[in-house]
């Protein structure tokens, strides 16, 4: 169930990979307001994500990833209503930031708790095999199929692809909500209660002394730095410079999936 409410998910992430740029792109040519969206959807992880974390390790992961999908059921069928009620381009824009970023939140908290509640659905040695099989979910739903779908989708009609991808937001959440079973994490009864603040300064100071995981950090820090500052303009480099369509945008996306 939780694979393929992953699966499900993440074909809609691909779709909506496409369409919020092309959204953008569509209401204006600023290149500063284009980027805007992808910082309004990246800096929760800046504010919350060690937040989050430590709240992951206090909730129940399996009722946190089925509320975060709701919620975000709700904001992208909130989005496409607002395409369909064709509101004039600044008040889609803000729509479109203040979605971005809500959805960034969510994501913040249903990812720690993704990552965390494997544990509790498949045994140790079976670890390595299930995060292979959602990443290779994650892999060709949402980096190959999910782009060119949300392409042609946006063309068929603007307000689709953000009903599609409610929709698997809402299929996502009936699944990890008929999940059997504790997803609770597991804590010792006689130790005292701690803070988050403490928990999170516990989680820093533990990985900046585990050599390879700090380096990993840095790495992915590095990396997600420059990638996003790529991918933050990517849809004006497409269709103004290589003078793409939109399909031919979803398509190109899909094409870097392959390798």
């Amino acid at each position: 169930k939780l694979w393929v409410a992953s699966a499900i998910s993440n074909f809609g992430d691909g779709v909506r990979l496409t369409a919020i740029p092309l959204l953008a792109a569509s209401l204006t040519r600023d290149p500063g307001l284009i980027a805007g969206v992808s910082f309004a959807s990246s800096v929760p992880w800046l504010l919350f994500a060690l937040t989050a974390g430590a709240l992951v390790d206090r909730l129940d992961r399996r009722h946190t990833m089925w509320t975060m999908q709701v919620f975000r059921m709700v904001l992208m069928a909130g989005l496409g209503i607002a395409v369909l009620l064709d509101l004039t381009s600044a008040g889609l824009l803000v729509t479109l930031y203040v979605v971005s970023f809500f959805l960034g939140v969510a994501e913040v908290m249903f990812d720690n708790a993704a990552q965390a509640i494997m544990p509790s659905v498949v045994h140790k040695d079976q670890l390595q095999v299930a995060n292979g099989r959602l990443f290779a979910a994650e892999e060709v739903l949402n980096r190959f199929a999910g782009p060119p779908a949300g392409s042609f989708l946006f063309v068929a009609a603007m307000a689709l692809p953000f009903i599609v991808d409610a929709v698997s937001f809402g299929l996502g959440a009936l699944l990890i909500l008929s999940m059997t079973g504790s997803h609770r994490p597991e804590r010792d009864a006689a130790a005292p209660p701690t803070k988050i603040r403490a928990d999170v300064a516990e989680g820093l100071r533990w990985l900046w002394n585990h050599k390879l995981l700090r380096t990993l950090a840095i790495m992915t820090g590095v990396h997600n730095l420059t990638s996003n500052a790529t991918f933050s303009l990517f849809v004006l480099y497409a269709l103004e410079i290589l003078d793409l369509s939109a399909e031919g945008f979803g398509i190109l996306l899909a094409a870097m999936a392959v390798g």
